[in-house]
């Protein structure tokens, strides 16, 4: 009997234990389900760092938090709080988390924090923001990646130096870059923390033009800049700081990578962990990722949403494209080549095969793949399949596909450094090119068909017309797009390079995301449009490739 009765003292003393640690929280069913978090009381008093009552994407949040100590770990109590009906991590069409921290558990958990340990708090996560713009830089040069910090900066700062971030906040550079990168609804969220003349005049001039500053309304990153700048060079306290600002945007130089990144920026778009391919619309306000998760996805660029979800199927999508009208969205997996409806995310058809690589047609008749065992082109509206090349060809493991502008040639390769140009009609080799050193990883034709972009191990080569001799090599990536109706190619790796398709010539280069050691790069069909993005990113990046390379 004595074991009995010990294990009921201390069945007891473990019961009066928990009715303290509840009653140190306030007790009631929230007091009870903190308590229970008792080994992980570290964690949840950091979430003090974390911006109540505002949507976050999980994501963005481990970004923002990056490398961040004890806030980091901090997030890996999150779904332990969910499933004991503290907060709610809801997941939208996309298929990312999101989390809104209620004010009221914001408050119980900071209760239980003096002053001092909150500020720390803070000044950990800016202690890493502070590295992130260029060296003496400032926070309107923020990586255009760091959505998370974009957005809550300002929280971050003000809990600090709440002067400090008045003045941030009230910067025209400031409000100008924040409108680009995050839009009007998080300009307006910085300027309803503070109250001071020049912010009061920045909110007048934020509400005169609010409904100009929409996304939806205007597109153009730029020109919502400038209306913003327009409308605070109404107000004499702001004039001039807007003006010298409306001047340097004025000189920018020429033919040169931009300095000022969001004045290119389209949008940030949430992402899946592992995106395989990305397809652009023609006018930049859509794209398809083909991720790991054996789905592909259509994204609105404009509000960062999900539009469809295409899939699942059995296969891990490898690849995507829309076609010329933007009325389908094909995807390549390695059981199927399968047509989706781009308005609904309806699908259309499949036609059986390993599809890896696409290759469509400008007028969108017919689309290349590399379906086994030799490659074929597929008609549009029969779904027919027509092959290119005999029977008695040789198999080859095709790596890389494109057709010319006029849709009269299309261009294989494979592993082996062979280019092929087939007649997708007749299914005729129309030539072979000078075989490339290693495998080709990418081709593009020029938009004139003059020359064939191709990318191999050793670098981006510019293959003249119709012979294939060589005309430029850029070394040191396997991948690249063809960006603004040719003029020049993204070359990806570490940053992203841009080099002019007839002499070579680097004209600058950025960093999309500094996370990032190996981004990938493509562009809309008439390169006006560059989406960036690298393996594991949580983001992907649309540019307007005229901004961008002005």
């Amino acid at each position: 009997m004595d074991w009995f009765r010990r294990g009921k003292r201390y069945e007891r003393a473990q019961a009066a234990a928990a009715a303290a640690r509840a009653a140190e929280w306030g007790g009631g069913p929230e007091g009870e389900a903190l308590a229970d978090l008792h080994i992980f009381r570290d964690e949840v008093l950091a979430l003090t760092a974390l911006p109540p009552d505002v949507e976050i994407l999980l994501s963005d949040l481990a970004v923002g938090w990056e490398d961040v100590t004890p806030e980091r770990p901090a997030l890996t109590v999150l779904p332990m709080m969910e499933s004991r009906g503290l907060v709610a991590l809801p997941r939208g069409g996309d298929g990312l988390r999101r989390i809104t921290f209620p004010g009221r558990l914001h408050a119980l958990i900071s209760s239980h924090r003096t002053p001092e340990e909150i500020r720390a708090g803070h000044r950990r996560v800016l202690a890493r923001a502070v590295t992130l713009p260029p060296e003496g830089g400032h926070w309107w040069q923020l990586p255009v990646a760091e959505t998370y910090l974009w957005h809550h900066l300002p929280w971050h700062i003000a809990a600090h130096d709440r002067a400090a971030a008045g003045r941030l906040v009230q910067n025209p550079r400031w409000l100008a870059a924040k409108v680009r990168v995050c839009g009007v609804a998080a300009l307006r969220a910085d300027l309803a923390m503070f109250d001071t003349p020049e912010i009061d005049a920045a909110r007048r001039a934020v509400d005169r033009v609010a409904h100009r500053l929409e996304r939806r309304a205007c597109p153009d990153p730029v020109l919502r800049a400038g209306l913003l700048l327009d409308a605070l060079a109404g107000e004499a306290v702001l004039r001039a700081g807007a003006d010298h600002l409306r001047q340097e945007l004025r000189e920018e130089a020429p033919g040169r990578v931009a300095t000022d990144l969001t004045s290119a920026l389209v949008g940030v778009l949430p992402s899946p962990s592992y995106v395989k391919d990305v397809a652009l619309a023609a006018d930049g306000s859509w794209l398809v990722t083909a991720s790991g998760h054996k789905a592909s996805r259509i994204h609105d660029v404009a509000d960062r949403s999900v539009r469809h979800v295409l899939g699942p199927t059995e296969g891990i999508h490898e690849v995507c494209a829309i076609t010329p009208d933007g009325s389908r969205v094909i995807t390549g997996d390695y059981d199927a080549a399968r047509w989706w409806d781009a308005a609904t995310g309806q699908h259309l058809r499949s036609v059986d095969g390993w599809t890896t690589q696409l290759a469509l047609d400008p007028g969108g008749a017919w689309v290349a793949t590399d379906t086994s065992p030799r490659p074929a082109v597929i008609d549009s509206t029969t779904y027919a399949i027509r092959r290119l090349g005999k029977k008695s060809d040789p198999r080859t493991s095709i790596s890389a596909m494109a057709c010319s502008p006029d849709g009269r040639t299309v261009a294989v390769s494979d592993l082996n450094g062979r280019i092929r140009l087939w007649d997708p009609v007749s299914g005729k080799l129309r030539a072979e090119l000078p075989t490339s050193p290693g495998a080709v990883y990418r081709l593009a034709f020029a938009p004139d068909g003059s020359w064939l972009a191709t990318a191999t191990p050793d670098g981006v080569r510019i293959l003249g017309l119709p012979g294939g001799r060589e005309r430029l090599h850029i070394p040191g990536s396997h991948r690249f797009a063809v960006g603004d109706g040719g003029r020049w190619l993204a070359v990806p790796g570490d940053t992203v390079r841009i080099h002019r398709t007839d002499t070579g010539e680097l004209l600058g280069e950025f960093t999309p995301d500094r996370r990032g050691r190996d981004h990938h790069v493509r562009t809309s069909p008439d390169g006006r449009y560059l989406a960036t993005w690298h393996l594991g990113s949580a983001s992907i990046l649309v540019w307007d490739a005229r901004r961008l390379v002005r």
